[in-house]
């Protein structure tokens, strides 16, 4: 009858919202208390009504009269009091559970290397963080109330039974019956809850991509496939919703044809026992009262058991993404970059996959400290990878990886990371001040710092000339700027951090040619400080480089001077003929 309690995903459902509590426990307990107590106090109304009937009205004692509707009083007000403290603190768990939730969601996501960043959409994650969390929050809000029902349903049917055995025997009877239908309508709807759930996420993915793509849209003229691919997703949470809607539709109306019944059964046995003298009037009128209040928390019962498929679900959901371990951690033995080191780098028979596809196959190469190094090779060939395996953001599948002799496997991922800044070819710039986003995780970073950081960049004149200058809010993505001013405020960013290593990724491929050079001979003297890993096939920047590496079928094929490289090797000297007639169609 209660298979879906005995599932795996049930059980871990149970631990997640356990492990939720911790921290919450006294709001929780209030509002646990406050519930109990209001059902105590829903308990007690008929039975001070039945003494009305019996000891007041019946035998006209106005004294007693006069106690028991003033008693009523108080009953009724800290019954309101009562409910006013079950919700507040009941909610307040609720909505603390689910920015726990959100939080650690955030915080997990930050954890996960690209590798899995690659293969789940964006829409995906969102889901787990908004809709799914809000429907586990609905869990802890509705907890102490259904509990509190459970218990009054207890305390009900035992009060029942001692107005009327025979009566209360009867109409317990039901209960059992509730029950076995809210078991059959979880076990039903938790598959199908989950496949809503499933179509949300794909409907919110769908429309991420589709208006972080709008420019691309309205340029291609595609509103209408984009539309219609919204509205399929929509379409299918439609359809999806309308098998839970319709599941509902066959079992929620046996919730309340049950009660019914049985206030029809007691409206009839009732009548003809209190006439026959079997129980008094007094004792009627509060069995159908507590009757009444019976369907309460059948009712209460009966929601709470439909709610949970759904709450279950999104919980698995949240799980799923948090039970998934970091491809890159700290190991155990952290050791320190060398103080006083030159950035040099080191790959010693790496080995790196995407997938089944092969990247590197023993790339081997060494740059010495604080060169200026291009890292060259045709579409595909993993230039920006090798960029990208040196701050650990991809983890290799097999080789090393040393700077200034240490294994990066080795150090600590934040002071690996402080000291190898990128920048990207295509700049992500966030919906702040061109200030923050250039200050970037360096909350000392002075004003000074980060203008000579942007003159670098030649980021100053136009960041100036903005409406509040560096104060400025870019706009979400930088779409504010054009896509040569967006490069140069990522490059003044990755400047600022006076990194060990710097590594630029194609990084002025959309600034113009006279302000590249301008960039050029500021980042000479800006660069002789620390290791440049500048990964291009732009044969002016890879004139200003000390060396070039020329990367081949996963493979170092040459290194050394872009002069002498050019002479002996063919497929080099064809790399960059390729390039300009590229660059002639253009």
């Amino acid at each position: 009858m209660f298979k879906v309690y005995k599932t795996p995903e049930f059980k871990k459902a149970v631990r997640f919202y356990l492990e939720g509590m911790k921290g919450n426990k006294k709001h929780f307990y209030i509002a646990m208390s406050s519930a109990v107590l209001w059902c105590f106090l829903v308990v007690l109304h008929p039975y001070i009504i039945k003494r009305v009937v019996d000891d007041g009205i019946v035998t006209g004692n106005t004294r007693i009269l006069v106690i028991l509707l003033s008693s009523l009083i108080v009953i009724g007000y800290t019954r309101a009091i009562s409910i006013g403290t079950r919700r507040y603190y009941g909610m307040s768990v609720s909505y603390n559970v689910e920015a726990g939730i959100r939080n650690n969601i955030f915080s997990h996501m930050q954890k996960l290397a690209f590798k899995y960043h690659d293969k789940v959409p964006t829409g995906e994650l969102m889901a787990r963080a908004s809709s799914d969390a809000s429907q586990v929050r609905l869990a802890y809000a509705i907890a102490p109330l259904a509990s509190s029902n459970l218990f009054l349903l207890f305390i009900l049917s035992i009060t029942l039974l001692s107005i009327s055995l025979p009566l209360g025997s009867v109409v317990l009877l039901s209960i059992p019956a509730v029950l076995w239908v809210g078991a059959k309508f979880a076990e039903k709807a938790m598959k199908v809850s989950l496949r809503v759930k499933e179509a949300e996420a794909t409907m919110t993915t769908e429309v991420e991509e589709q208006l972080g793509g709008i420019r691309v849209v309205k340029a291609f003229g595609n509103e209408n496939i984009a539309s219609n691919k919204v509205d399929q997703a929509i379409d299918n949470i439609y359809e999806k919703s309308l098998d839970y809607l319709d599941l509902r539709t066959r079992f929620v109306p046996i919730f309340e044809l049950i009660p019914m019944i049985i206030t029809l059964f007691v409206l009839v046995l009732g009548g003809f026992l209190s006439v026959n003298g079997y129980i008094t009037l007094g004792d009627f009128i509060a069995f159908n009262q507590y009757v009444f209040l019976l369907m309460w928390p059948l009712r209460i019962t009966a929601w709470f058991l439909s709610e949970i498929p759904a709450s279950v679900s999104a919980a698995n959901r949240i799980l799923e993404l948090l039970n998934e371990k970091p491809a890159i951690v700290n190991n155990e033995n952290v050791e320190k970059l060398p103080e006083g080191g030159n950035g040099t780098i080191t790959f010693n028979k790496v080995n790196f996959k995407y997938g089944n596809e092969k990247i590197f196959d023993n790339l081997s190469f060494s740059i010495d400290g604080k060169k200026t190094v291009a890292i060259v090779g045709s579409t595909g060939s993993g230039k920006s990878t090798l960029g990208y395996l040196i701050p650990r953001l991809y983890e290799i599948n097999s080789g090393e990886i040393q700077i200034d002799g240490i294994d990066i496997n080795n150090l600590n991922l934040s002071e690996l990371r402080n000291n190898v800044s990128l920048a990207f070819q295509e700049s992500f710039l966030f919906s702040n001040s061109a200030k923050e986003n250039i200050a970037i995780g360096l909350k000392d970073a002075t004003q000074e710092e980060i203008e000579n950081a942007a003159n670098v960049a030649r980021a100053h004149d136009f960041i100036s000339e903005l409406p509040e200058a560096y104060e400025t809010t870019v706009g979400e993505r930088g779409y504010g700027l054009s896509g040569g001013q967006r490069q140069r405020i990522a490059l003044a960013r990755a400047i600022l951090r006076n990194p060990r290593i710097l590594i630029l990724d194609d990084a002025l491929s959309a600034v113009d040619a006279s302000t590249e050079e301008e960039i050029r001979n500021e980042l000479n003297s800006a660069m002789k400080n620390m290791t440049t890993l500048i990964i291009t096939n732009r044969l002016p920047t890879i004139e200003l480089c000390d060396e070039v590496i020329f990367i081949e079928n996963g493979k170092v094929r040459a290194q050394g001077k872009h002069d002498e490289i050019i002479k002996n090797d063919e497929s080099y000297m064809n790399l960059f003929l390729e390039e300009e007639k590229l660059g002639s169609k253009k």
